[in-house]
């Protein structure tokens, strides 16, 4: 998604700003996402420049502290180098260093990457506690400063659902009632205080990065991140893997839930499969707004929702 308010020349000053002894020597833009991210090259290294374009401020002031909290974790998240995220003008931004590798694209998503993305769902537990559960906030009266505000992980899915469902895209809006009523009828095979750890919503194959020989190197995106039941993450992962590989989706999918180390069934998974489609119904028309495939795609989130509902 372009965005006009920033180009490479804020970029690349944005990292002369934050590594003023080293030399930009190349920048270019990422073309990936909503939110306007550049790559700049240094004589000494190589950096990445988000900017809060299409995303609010807090989530990105939130994503800015996850990293932190994960840099001691075995998860290959980026190092923060400096965040802007009240700047006098232009949107926040933050600074942090490129990962190796590059995100998977097709075949290249494999049994074997999937079992290694689920191994690696699991470093997403090895975080200290936040008091609560939700969609993470930064507070920097709180030490690390984060807060997850919700009393219970069902109060926060109750939510999570109401903000996805209640302005749905129109190309599916008829869907949003039948879906919300299956979250709402199996809401309660779903834990309200499980172990808490740190549920990312978008862990997928353009949000990791792999090495030559396809080993996960990098994650990245964290925006969203909230604390509650990890198999959330894992039934959304599923699901972002497999929904356009439908004959290869129970291999990937059985691959992912072993390295996961269990599979999540029953009514627990449906609810949080009604999440993930319901995610979908809210950003449709950002994700699938190109007329040239709004259509096939629209018509594949029905047969999923339908399934759901049957």
């Amino acid at each position: 998604m372009t965005d006009a308010s920033v180009d490479p020349v804020d970029a690349g000053r944005a990292v002369t700003d934050a590594v003023p002894d080293e030399r930009v020597t190349a920048v270019r833009r990422i073309d990936a996402g909503t939110n306007a991210v550049y790559r700049v090259e240094t004589d000494a290294d190589a950096y990445v420049v988000k900017y809060n374009t299409f995303s609010g401020r807090e989530l990105l002031a939130a994503e800015v502290e996850v990293y932190r909290l994960l840099a001691d974790t075995d998860l290959p998240v980026p190092r923060v180098v400096d965040a802007a995220l009240d700047p006098a003008n232009g949107p926040a931004f933050l600074v942090m260093t490129a990962l190796p590798g590059s995100s998977p694209d097709g075949a290249a998503v494999t049994p074997a990457l999937t079992r290694e993305m689920g191994a690696g769902l699991r470093a997403f537990a090895s975080v200290p506690s936040l008091g609560g559960y939700g969609r993470l906030r930064r507070d920097p009266d709180r030490t690390p400063p984060l807060v997850a505000p919700e009393d219970s992980w069902r109060d926060y899915v109750d939510w999570y659902a109401e903000v996805l469902l209640s302005k749905p895209s129109d190309p599916l809006a008829d869907l949003a009632d039948d879906v919300r009523a299956v979250i709402d009828e199996t809401r309660s095979a779903i834990p309200p205080e499980p172990d808490p750890a740190l549920v990312v919503h978008d862990y997928r194959a353009s949000n990791v990065h792999v090495d030559a020989d396809g080993r996960l190197v990098g994650v990245f995106d964290l925006e969203r991140a909230a604390v509650g039941d990890l198999t959330l993450a894992a039934v959304n992962t599923a699901y972002l893997l497999t929904r356009h590989r439908p004959d290869e989706a129970a291999r990937l999918r059985d691959a992912l839930f072993e390295g996961f180390g269990g599979e999540v069934s029953g009514e627990r998974r449906r609810c949080y499969r009604a999440l993930a489609v319901a995610r979908e119904i809210r950003g449709f028309d950002v994700w699938w707004g190109d007329p040239a495939v709004a259509d096939e795609e629209a018509a594949h989130v029905r047969r999923i929702a339908e399934a759901l509902t049957e």
